[in-house]
């Protein structure tokens, strides 16, 4: 009896460090999930490659970071001369950019997982892919 007692102590304090006892908010702290809000810049470069001139478009930053169920909000900046596409097809973001113009994308309850962000108006030689990385909650 003592040993069942000593045991249903322990399996109860673990379940108080993990928040699944009754009365312990069901979640632990390190679980809460957050908002987090990223402002990212479509970036227009020229260069000489090989002596050809060519352009390039980058998002600054290219790489996103969250945890899974977090909700994210992404400000993009155009500062490109031209339209710029900003897709994260996981997410059915698919968004079109003027030039100068911002928009802000939200998205919730995110899966974990690595989710390309890329421009659906022109190729990945001219305008470079990002990731949305999604971690997994421990």
């Amino acid at each position: 009896m003592l040993v069942r007692r000593g045991l249903a102590a322990v399996v109860l304090s673990a379940l108080a460090l993990v928040g699944g006892a009754p009365g312990g908010g069901g979640r632990p702290a390190w679980a809460a999930t957050a908002e987090r809000t990223y402002q990212v810049t479509q970036k227009f470069w020229k260069a000489t490659v090989a002596g050809v001139n060519t352009l390039a478009v980058t998002n600054l930053p290219s790489d996103l970071i969250a945890y899974e169920g977090d909700t994210v909000v992404i400000v993009v900046r155009n500062e490109s001369p031209i339209a710029e596409g900003f897709s994260i097809d996981a997410y059915g973001v698919h968004g079109v950019l003027a030039s100068k113009q911002t928009r802000t994308f939200r998205l919730s309850g995110l899966r974990a997982g690595a989710y390309v962000i890329y421009c659906q108006l022109h190729p990945y030689s001219v305008h470079y892919p990002g990731t949305l990385l999604v971690l997994p909650r421990r």
